[in-house]
This record gives structure tokens, sequence and C-alpha cells, in this order.
């Protein structure tokens, strides 16, 4: 059995938005400093120099705060609320075959999501699956026992 969904994880992936965010405030104090350090040592001479380096270390700074948010903070904290989201939410637990989608879609300010089949005995179940458990998934088709919680795979076990 498969156990993606956990209030520890949760707890990491908080964590580590955290670490990102500040990460990221040290990142922008320190490209100010920078920026105000080389604007103390301006004179006539060395003007256009600094103004150069200045902008510079201005503009990259920038976007090491950018890249921090977008591709680490955001991410991690997104992640952490899908989790601590399903993690009370009452469970279904289902047996069939399962085909999971190539394509996935982005929840707005959430995780990306692939859409998974699951053919029952009875029925065909629309499901939902974070796109980053999509490669641990087995071939479609296997036989599989799956929890769900609101629509998400949250436990996948292949049945023998």
């Amino acid at each position: 059995m498969n156990n993606w969904y956990s209030p520890q994880r949760a707890s990491q992936l908080k964590k580590r938005a955290d670490r990102y965010q500040w990460i990221s405030f040290a990142v922008a104090a320190l490209s100010l400093a920078g920026c105000i350090f080389l604007c103390t040592q301006v004179h006539t001479a060395n003007a256009s120099r600094l103004l150069g380096l200045t902008i510079g270390l201005s503009v990259l700074g920038g976007w090491a705060v950018m890249l921090l948010i977008v591709f680490g903070q955001r991410p991690a904290k997104a992640e952490a609320g899908h989790i601590q989201g399903l993690w009370d939410a009452p469970e279904e637990h289902h047996t069939g075959t399962l085909t999971v989608s190539k394509d996935g879609f982005q929840i707005p300010g959430s995780i990306v999501v692939r859409k998974a089949r699951l053919q029952t005995e009875a029925e065909t179940l629309t499901l939902n699956l974070n796109a980053r458990f999509a490669a641990r998934m087995p071939a479609p088709g296997t036989p599989v026992r799956v929890t769900v919680k609101k629509k998400f795979i949250t436990h996948l076990e292949v049945v023998e």
C-alpha cells in the first residue's frame, strides 16, 4: 500500500515553504545591502561603472527571489495545503482497473492534477491524481485497490 498523504508530509512541506520564504527574504536583503554599499562608494570617476553594477545586482537579486518563490515556496505551500485539506475527509475504498490520462491541469493556487479512470465491476469512476505520483502508477489495466478522499487517490495497492 502506497501512503502518499500524511500529516508528517504536510508538516515537512510547510517547513520547506517557510525555509524558501526566509531564504528569499535573505537574498532580497543581501541584494539591497549590496546595492546600498555600492551607492556609498560612488564618486565622479566611477559613477557609470557602479551604476551598471548596482543595476545588475538589483536585477539578479530580484530574479533570484522570484525563482525561489515561484519554484520553491509556492509549490511546497500549495501541496501542504492540499494534503491538509484531504487529511480529515472521509475515505472510500474501491477495487478495479486504473487508467491515468497523460494530460494534467493546474488547480489555480494548488497542485497539478491528472484524471484517472477506475473501472470497477459496477461502474466507471473518474478520479483525480496528484501529477507527482503519476510515474508511480502501475501499467494501465492493472487491478488495483485505491483509497479515495474528495475524489483524490490517496493510497494505491496493486491487487494480485
